[in-house]
This record gives C-alpha cells, structure tokens and sequence, in this order.
C-alpha cells in the first residue's frame, strides 16, 4: 500500500519541477534539459534515504533538497501568476461590460417614446402624413429602447459571471491576519507544501524499501529468515549502526528487523 502512493507522491513532485523547469528554459534543447535535471534532482531526494545511509548520502540529499524546493517555488508562483491573469482578464472583461452597460443606460435614458401597443394602434387610425411619420419614428425609437433592454440583460449577465478578484483570496485573507504582504504570504505557503512534499516522498520511499529489505517470513521451526541475501542484511544493519538508526545489540536488531531472537543473535555475530 506505500508503495503505490509513494509512487503518486513522487509523480506529482516530478510534473510540478517538470512544469516549473519547461517555463524557466527558453530553446527547446534548454528546456529538455532543465526538465531532465530537475526530474533527476527530485527523484534523488526522494530515493536517497532509502538507498544509502552514508554520512555523505546526506549532504547530497539536502543540497538535491534545496534545488527541489527551489523547483516547486517556481511552479507555485508561475501557476499563481497565471491565475493571476486570467482574473485580470476577466476583470478587464468586467470593466469593458460595465462601461456599455452604463453607455446603454443613458442611451435608454434619452428616449421618450411610448408604449409600442399604444403608437401602433394611434397609427392605424390617423391619416395625417406628417403625424404617420412622427408616430412611425416614435415606434423605431420605442423597438430601440426594447433592444437596449435587452443588451442591458444580456450584460448584466456578463458583469456576474466575470466580476472576479485579480488577487487571491485566501492569500489576500492571510496577508490582513499576518500583517504580512501578498508576497510574503505566498512564499511561504509555497515553501510549506514544497518541504512537506518532499519529506513525504522521501518518507514514503524509506519505508517502503525497509519493509521490502526485512520482510520475515517464519519457518517450521519458529527461525525467521529474511527475503534479501545475508551479506545485504549485514550491510544494511552495519549502514544502519552507523548512522545511530539501530542500536548494536538483540533487541535493537530486532525492533529495526522485526526478527525473532534467534535471528537477531546471528545477525549480531555477523556484525
């Protein structure tokens, strides 16, 4: 079951630098190769502990850490800037909107013209040439205003589907709490979610590959036995006292293993 979801957890860190590194590139060729090394980065922190535990395992994976940091922050604030236009956008459309819907008002404002039923039916009994005309113009003027009515709707419309904040509400709320700025905010909920992804990546593929290094199978006779080589185990055991992650004695080969006694006394001969 860890294994699967390390897996997503490490996609996901993956498509995020690859993202990140394709907008910083600027050819094709810099591009592929910024994609390439800051995939190789990510992978490195999350692999590295449960590959090696080397004291210099750990320099290589903090620096490769810095750079995966680094990565996601570019992602955050690329993908938060592109949000940022899109509100922009819509909120120009906003402003565009609002301004023929006030040009459209004063436009109905000017005319005068009665009820349409009401002219119609004035036209049909007058025979008077000039009056005809006036009234004829009087029902242009009043299908004029029932078109303006309808442009007025139909932008109404408009204006509530695109009237959008530029900025980010949530930062923008966390901003008020904090005292701090937009941008300040947004560094920072960018470089939690980076170093949580990251550990928990890096976690995952730990404990994934310890469970796969000392899974017991018991035997008849109640000797437990471990699925990789002996001298693997050894040197996994030796690596793990080293780095103070195993104490060098029975019970400690047992709570790191989850082996029986008898199994954890070989172990302890061996190293």
């Amino acid at each position: 079951m860890i294994k699967p979801i390390a897996i997503f957890v490490t996609s996901t860190a993956v498509t995020m630098t690859a993202i990140a590194a394709w907008d910083r590139g600027g050819t094709f060729a810099d591009k592929a190769v910024l994609v390439a090394m800051s995939i190789v980065i990510v992978v490195a922190v999350h692999l590295l502990p449960a590959m090696s535990r080397r004291p210099v395992t750990w320099l290589v994976w903090v620096g490769c850490l810095v750079g995966a940091i680094y990565g996601h922050l570019t992602f955050f604030t690329n993908s938060a800037q592109r949000a940022a236009d899109n509100r922009a956008q819509q909120s120009a459309l906003a402003v565009g909107t609002q301004r023929q819907i006030d040009t459209a008002k004063d436009a109905l404002s000017r005319i005068t013209a009665r009820p349409m039923a009401v002219v119609t039916a004035e036209l049909a009994v007058t025979d008077d040439r000039r009056e005809r005309a006036a009234l004829r113009t009087e029902i242009a003027e009043g299908k004029r205003a029932q078109l303006l009515l309808d442009d007025l709707s139909r932008l109404s419309a408009v204006v509530t589907k695109a009237n959008i904040p530029v900025t980010d509400p949530v930062t923008a709320r966390l901003a008020e709490v904090t005292g701090w700025n937009e941008a300040q905010v947004a560094v920072a909920i960018g470089l939690t979610f980076s170093i949580l992804l990251e550990l928990i990546g890096a976690l995952l593929w730990y404990e994934a590959a310890r469970r796969e290094t000392t899974v017991i199978a018991p035997l008849n006779n109640g000797v437990t036995t471990v699925t990789e080589s002996e001298s693997d185990v050894v040197t996994m055991l030796r690596d793990a006292v080293t780095a103070g992650e195993c104490k060098k004695n029975v019970r400690g080969i047992r709570e790191f293993l989850g082996c029986s006694q008898v199994r954890a006394m070989e172990l302890r001969r061996e190293i």
